[in-house]
């Protein structure tokens, strides 16, 4: 279910927003192929009204499924935002759409969990991509060729031989 806030619940003072929002609630769609939401965005945040804008403070969480982009070893990642905030204008050109009093904050929280989201992520800081894989796999029957015979054998030397005049 989106999160949908009546603003007069928040007149007075604060309002504390706990819950989640599903996946298919959120209409989550990547273009990373390396990225997937695995869980529902978790949120905790406080919302206050001023005379021209909301404010939430809080935190966000959301559980990811990547594919590190060094070895493409599949590993789950937590995001967790503990001191997220957002401001949101109730007035001008870019302000927020109220419907009957009701204002939806699910663009916002979505936008920032995007943001958070790793650009090239990897399954540990020191990975060393696919030729740990590689020597990891030495002792299968897949890897007959050590590293310094790799090493020593020119990879390239076929493509130099192309006459591509």
């Amino acid at each position: 279910m989106p999160l949908l806030l009546n603003l007069d619940k928040i007149e007075s003072g604060s309002l504390n927003l706990i819950g989640e929002i599903s996946l298919l609630d959120l209409k989550m769609e990547t273009l990373d192929e390396l990225i997937k939401p695995e869980g529902p965005l978790v949120y905790n945040i406080t919302v206050k009204q001023n005379d021209e804008s909301l404010i939430l403070k809080g935190s966000l969480k959301m559980l990811l499924k990547c594919e590190c982009s060094r070895c493409l070893k599949i590993f789950e990642l937590q995001i967790n935002q503990k001191s997220w905030n957002c401001k949101i204008s109730l007035k001008g050109e870019d302000s927020l759409e109220i419907n009957h009093g009701t204002v939806d904050l699910t663009p916002y929280l979505l936008e920032d969990t995007f943001l958070a989201f790793p650009q090239h992520p990897l399954c540990k800081n020191g990975c060393e991509g696919i030729h740990q894989v590689s020597r990891n796999l030495a002792n299968s029957p897949l890897s007959e060729i050590s590293d310094e015979e790799l090493k020593k054998k020119n990879i390239w030397g076929e493509l130099d031989k192309l006459n591509l005049d």
